[in-house]
């Protein structure tokens, strides 16, 4: 199975597949065909993904789950235990929330100070964290710009000799070539990388393999 039909079958998203297999979660078969990595999913595949998104809504840790993987029989109940103590250290934390009354606190910093120790070891919602590119996404990104770049600069070394032409007839010739030279990198080498960055993350989010 393809990318898209396992994000179908399984309800997930390409990043959340692409993730699980980074992370050894899961082995689908992977072919370098045209220099790229096409991943092949099997019916286990796509079985092993959605026993892990279960096993990641409940709250087990990726490393839990790597470890349950290599051996379950030994991972499991330890890794069953550590999740027990986390809910019960959120109860225990949500109930202390519950109980506070922010009729007693004199403003928001005040009544964020009395939560603080009991959400300390919270983490932020998903939508507040800016999401760490994956590996291969950033190279994407760097070959965009680079080959920006590179166009940016053979686009314009050929207007060396129209400009050098003028600036002689303006009698400007001997600051031609140090302001040739600056307005490259001052102004043109900038929007090719901003450009160029662009590019590589739109391309690096449409990708499919």
């Amino acid at each position: 199975m393809k990318m898209k039909e396992v994000c179908a079958a399984t309800g997930l998203t390409e990043r959340a597949v692409r993730f699980y297999v980074q992370e050894g979660l899961a082995a689908p078969d992977a072919q370098r065909r045209g220099g790229r990595t096409w991943l092949d999913f099997s019916p286990a595949d796509v079985e092993r993904l959605k026993a892990i998104a279960t096993l990641r809504r409940a709250g087990f840790t990726v490393e839990e789950l790597r470890a349950m993987i290599k051996a379950f029989p030994q991972a499991a109940p330890e890794a069953a235990f550590a999740l027990r103590r986390r809910l019960r250290e959120r109860l225990d934390a949500y109930e202390r929330v519950c109980q506070s009354d922010p009729a007693l606190a004199e403003g928001l910093e005040d009544y964020a100070a009395q939560l603080r120790g009991d959400v300390a070891r919270e983490p932020l919602p998903a939508a507040d964290r800016a999401r760490s590119p994956l590996p291969w996404e950033r190279w994407v990104e760097w070959g965009s710009m680079a080959l920006a770049a590179w166009l940016g600069f053979r686009l314009y070394v050929p207007l060396y000799s129209p400009l050098g032409e003028l600036l002689f007839s303006l009698r400007m010739n001997p600051v031609n070539t140090l302001l040739f030279l600056m307005l490259f990198p001052a102004v043109v080498l900038p929007i090719c990388l901003a450009l160029g960055s662009r590019f590589g993350k739109w391309l690096a989010g449409h990708l499919d393999f």
